[in-house]
């Protein structure tokens, strides 16, 4: 039996540390302000703040069922964080896991990061860290032994936290899946900002209709289809996103959509190109893929008045930052310098991580708006730069990409991931890796309808790992045995 979490508070304690909360839940129910959660099995709730720098805030919990099957999970967050996301920790500990979760020390008052790099630290990096540091000694005292495997799982922002954790923290978790990552997060916010100005003018005028937004992405459907014969879906699989392709496409759109206007066009083109430094030419980030326009974080997102993904911009330039006023060059740089540092999640060197046996699974969407693949994909082949090459990084770091999938769980193409065709979880196919050495040769990418009466699934397809080796960034791994189900 689970030793009485009250007992071992002390113990726990650090400097900057301490457990505010132990709560027994007994009757498969938990509720906070705005949520209920049912059908959990019986475990202690243990609430941990940590406070390791100036202004400092950051919320964790562990969760602890009775029926642990001595497996620790750290799950990520996603946006700019800033609450604990209780539906990971539901999720996981039905299944067993001890797990746990950090608002990553964004709650609260968001001005608590103008020039302050402690908060900064606290959501680039410290505040996962810490979180699995303390989950894992409260662990080994409530259940009298460590666990036998630990592994991050997250998505977005969680895809940031779980770099992290393998460049800086190469110890913490054996394995990790790191979802639609953000860790170039300084640019690739500056890309949300690149996008809203561009469809959003400062006096509140939108470029483009929902209506208009979603005729778009139509006509993207039907160039790629008319393109490649193996198109021949309501998604894009792959829409290869040079300079050449964009001002076909545009011409493309112009002759489909006559009503379309040279501004409206111009705008556009400069979202599928991406932003660029005015002085230098340089390519700061990717543009958004050609067909992923009406998905969660595309057109519509970037024309709302103000966007969360604002945040760093408001933590380097103050309360006051007007956004139309940024410039792309020196403005950047200044950016870059002060925050990047501690935001960002892009050092390719995984030595350690690799020499303690770890292995990664990462993955993208080709119809991503908000986290767009060809940066994923560019991390990948600089991470094969500096390890010597595909055939020593494939040992160890598989990433996928994922045709037609968007940000979310909803979208035309892929919506949900599997280990295989039986449906078992992503997480189950590392558990393999990292505990059996049985190495995925695939993973399976499905589409459900959930708009239906009965959540159903029409359409399954294996997904082979991005090969880097000597490729091209406008190259694409081939993704085979599509079978649409009746």
């Amino acid at each position: 039996m689970p030793k009485d979490i009250t007992r071992i508070i002390n113990k726990i304690k650090t400097l900057f540390s301490e457990i505010t909360e132990v709560e027994r839940i007994e009757n498969g129910c938990f509720k906070n302000e705005t949520e209920t959660f049912s059908d959990l099995p019986s475990l202690c709730r243990v609430v941990i703040v940590s406070k390791p720098g100036k202004g400092s805030l950051i919320n964790s919990e562990l969760w602890l069922p009775d029926n642990w099957n001595g497996v620790f999970i750290g799950c990520g967050n996603g946006g700019m964080a800033g609450a604990i996301r209780y539906e990971k920790l539901t999720y996981y500990s039905k299944l067993g896991y001890a797990v746990a979760n950090t608002d990553m020390g964004t709650s609260g008052d968001r001005n608590r990061g103008i020039d302050n790099p402690d908060v900064w630290k606290d959501f680039g990096w410290r505040a996962t860290h810490i979180m699995t540091e303390i989950s894992k000694a409260i662990i080994k005292e409530y259940y009298g032994k460590k666990e036998s495997y630990s592994y991050f799982v997250g998505e977005s922002t969680g895809g940031q936290q779980a770099y992290s954790e393998a460049q800086r923290f190469p110890d913490d978790y054996n394995g990790i899946i790191a979802g639609v990552p953000a860790n170039n997060r300084v640019f690739l916010h500056t890309y949300f900002l690149w996008n809203h100005n561009l469809l959003r003018t400062k006096d509140g005028k939108t470029m483009f209709s929902s209506e208009k937004i979603t005729q778009i992405t139509d006509v993207a459907n039907e160039y790629f289809s008319l393109k490649d014969s193996s198109e021949k879906k309501d998604y894009v699989s792959f829409p290869y996103v040079d300079k050449s392709t964009i001002d076909d496409f545009l011409g493309f759109l112009k002759e489909k959509c006559p009503e379309f206007t040279k501004e409206q066009l111009t705008s556009l083109e400069m979202v599928y190109k991406g932003p660029v430094n005015p002085e230098t030419n340089e390519q700061i980030y990717n543009g958004m893929p050609i067909g992923s326009e009406v998905y969660t974080c595309g057109i519509e997102m970037c024309q709302k008045e103000e966007s969360p993904f604002f945040y760093p911009f408001i933590w380097a330039f103050g309360e006051d930052y007007d956004g139309y006023e940024f410039d792309f060059s020196a403005d950047l740089d200044r950016l870059h310098r002060k925050l990047s540092p501690y935001l960002n999640a892009n050092n390719p060197d995984l030595s350690d991580f690799y020499r303690r046996g770890g292995k990664l699974m990462a993955y993208s969407g080709s119809a991503d708006p908000c986290v767009p693949y060809p940066d994923a994909i560019k991390y990948y082949n600089r991470v094969c730069e500096k390890m010597g090459g595909y055939e020593i990084v494939k040992s160890f770091f598989k990433f996928y990409i994922l045709p037609g999938k968007e940000h979310s769980t909803k979208g035309r193409g892929v919506n949900e991931i599997w280990a295989n065709e039986s449906g078992d979880l992503l997480l189950d196919a590392l558990r393999q890796w990292c505990e059996n050495e049985i190495e995925p040769s695939c993973i399976i990418g499905a589409h459900v309808d959930e708009e239906s009466d009965e959540a159903r699934v029409t359409s399954i397809q294996k997904v082979y790992p991005y090969e880097s080796e000597k490729t091209e960034e406008t190259d694409y791994p081939k993704s085979c045995d599509v079978r649409y189900l009746d």
